[in-house]
């Protein structure tokens, strides 16, 4: 027997892309069997095979092994050779083209794909549109533009009265029709073989070492229910709902560690819970304190901050375009103080953060939703599955135990054997890559940028009148800002100046000189100068005191009456529960018989005791003017 294709030609056909039978949905394991059994088939007629033993052994008619044999090394329409696509039952093999191109067009078979050898510009025009087609119930604006277009090409050409324009709906329905056509012939076409891996992620470009990248997310815990204690006047506790809690973290792609992280009681995050979880990523980790409690650390519990030397700093951060990430301190601290390159992708989208992604799911199967109230979200195939057996109503929140308890957990990740790391833990990683003389960046200043990481940056005027005896001030973010060393400054009335504040203390202000050195720290004035409190706090504190007139009238310390009303309304507002929840609202210390004393700062600021135990000489005082 002669053989119908030389060696090369036939290990070349073999080469050929196959049917890519896992792909096609629309089938059922029948039919992919059947595809598969013709693909072995022809391989081994390829091989060198007989029809007769291929149709035998393979249980298939002699005249589909020889028409297969025909057909895989033809040429298909659209240049390529038909391959194993011959393996595909009841597939029509053959030329759409028309035999024969004289004549008029009619509007009759193959009357389009005449037309478009006729004037391969419509081909173009039919093949490049990507919109919609319109249907009985909706419109098209892009394909009214397409047939625009095509009627401008055949007006060039003196054939704007032939077909398809000729026709009652002016080619509309042909048009329509043939995009559809086309659309369905290259699905199949895709589906008919296997994909073509391309190299495109960046991960698959380079070999990506510790600390070379890190992603930088947040993911809302899957808890319903959640509930905190709200302290009352006598003593005791009553349960208010919150809005839920969030979970920042930091990962190392690299090595797959957890540098930092941070929960959050509130309904979102915002850009000091970003920064702040960069700080802690910077700074020395030290194990809380357990005694008492029913957890333990593991003896060789770590994170990554813990090695020798000046802690690894990461050389890009990767995170999404959420509104807390491309806020102005947050892109300050990404700039100036975290280094390296940082990227943004989408939200939503969490194949380009896969690692981060996949840590969040890992905590949440192993540990989150064993939390009271913890439950698997509903999915295409199932409802809500309910994970924990305990009810948030029993078990309230306490932000200082879940943030030990997820200490505990994240301690032990970061020691425990990872399947994409061949089953080495995360530490083993870095200690290994340090072993061997990995390099990360490090640097002298990186207290110095944790340090400015909780800092925010304004720009103000000093304010004063001499001729009315208006101290010089700086009036800020609904405060008044003086010091000693101001009052005398009356050359610098009207001055604009740089100055930094503590994300989480607001009393205080550093004005900078023109080196960007502090020269000067303000104090804000009563009645926001005995608590420490944060910006935000004290926004709140004002909106809520302008929608209560004469609330807090007589009141020397408005935080402290603030965080005694978000107590009280903690009970049916759930923005004031997310307060007491997240800490930001501390619990009052029990006085003497059942009562509450009011809490006091242990580092009231010095204006709040610059009258202490002074008579005022005559009249009021007036320290806000």
């Amino acid at each position: 027997m002669i053989p119908r294709f030389s060696e090369e030609e036939a290990v070349a056909l073999q080469a050929l892309p196959r049917p890519h039978t896992q792909a096609m949905k629309h089938l059922t394991d029948e039919e992919r069997r059947a595809i598969q059994n013709r693909i072995a088939a022809l391989d081994a007629a390829l091989g060198g095979a007989s029809e007769a033993s291929v149709a035998k052994l393979h249980r298939l008619s002699r005249k589909t092994v020889r028409r297969m044999l025909e057909l895989v090394d033809q040429e298909a329409p659209d240049g390529t050779l038909y391959g194993f696509r011959v393996c595909m039952p009841h597939a029509r093999l053959v030329n759409p083209k028309p035999r024969s191109s004289d004549g008029p067009l009619l509007g009759r078979a193959h009357d389009m794909v005449r037309l478009i050898e006729k004037v391969p510009e419509i081909g173009v025009l039919l093949g490049r549109f990507k919109g919609q087609v319109p249907t009985r119930t909706q419109s098209s604006p892009s394909f009214n533009r397409l047939c625009a277009d095509i009627k401008r090409v055949l007006t060039k050409l003196s054939m704007e009265n032939g077909y398809p324009f000729d026709t009652r709906d002016k080619g509309r329905r042909a048009f329509i029709n043939y995009i559809v056509r086309m659309r369905n012939q290259r699905a199949a076409e895709a589906m008919a073989t296997g994909p073509t891996w391309t190299v495109t992620q960046w991960e698959l470009l380079t070999y990506i070492r510790p600390f070379d990248e890190a992603q930088c997310d947040g993911h809302w815990i899957d808890t319903a229910g959640l509930q905190v204690a709200v302290p009352v006047p006598d003593g005791t506790y009553v349960l208010a709902p919150i809005s839920g809690l969030w979970l920042i973290a930091q990962i190392d792609v690299g090595s797959r560690a957890c540098e930092a992280w941070q929960v959050i009681a509130d309904s979102g995050y915002d850009q000091f819970d970003l920064t702040r979880t960069f700080a802690h990523g910077l700074t020395p980790w030290i194990g809380r304190d357990v005694e008492g409690l029913e957890m333990r650390y593991l003896p060789n519990a770590w994170m990554p901050s813990l090695v020798d030397g000046p802690v690894p700093r990461t050389l890009r951060t990767s995170m999404d375009n959420y509104s807390g990430h491309l806020a102005k301190h947050s892109m300050r601290v990404l700039r100036e103080d975290l280094k390296g390159v940082y990227r943004f992708g989408v939200a939503g989208i969490p194949e380009s953060r896969g690692v981060i992604e996949a840590f969040f799911k890992l905590m949440e199967t192993k540990v989150l939703r064993f939390l009271a109230g913890g439950f698997e979200p509903e999915t295409k195939d199932r409802l809500v599955q309910k994970v924990s057996n305990k009810r948030a109503s029993d078990h309230p929140i306490f932000l200082e135990l879940l943030e030990t308890y997820l200490d505990v957990a994240i301690s032990t990740y970061n020691i425990t054997p990872h399947t994409r790391l061949n089953n080495r833990s995360p530490r083993e990683v870095i200690e290994h890559y340090l072993a061997h003389g990995g390099m990360p960046l490090r640097s002298t200043r990186t207290t110095e940028d944790v340090r400015n990481m909780r800092r925010t940056r304004h720009v103000f005027t000093i304010r004063g009148n001499k001729g009315k005896s208006v101290l010089p001030h700086v009036n800020l973010e609904l405060g008044k800002y003086r010091s000693d060393e101001l009052n005398v400054r009356w050359d610098l009335v009207g001055t604009k100046f740089y100055g930094t504040m503590r994300d989480d203390d607001a009393r205080y202000l550093d004005v900078l000189n023109d080196a960007g050195i502090p020269f000067v720290t303000l104090e804000v004035l009563p009645p926001y100068a005995r608590t420490a409190h944060t910006i935000a706090e004290r926004k709140r504190a004002e909106q809520w005191k302008r929608a209560n007139p004469g609330c807090w009238e007589g009141m020397d310390d408005h935080i402290e009456a603030y965080h005694a009303d978000v107590r009280r309304v903690a009970r049916s507002l759930k923005w004031a529960a997310d307060e007491v929840a997240s800490g930001n609202v501390p619990h009052p210390k029990a006085g003497p018989a059942g009562t509450q004393a009011p809490r006091t700062s242990t580092a009231a600021s010095y204006a709040a005791q610059t009258l202490t135990g002074l008579k005022p000489r005559g009249g009021p005082v007036r320290l806000r003017r």
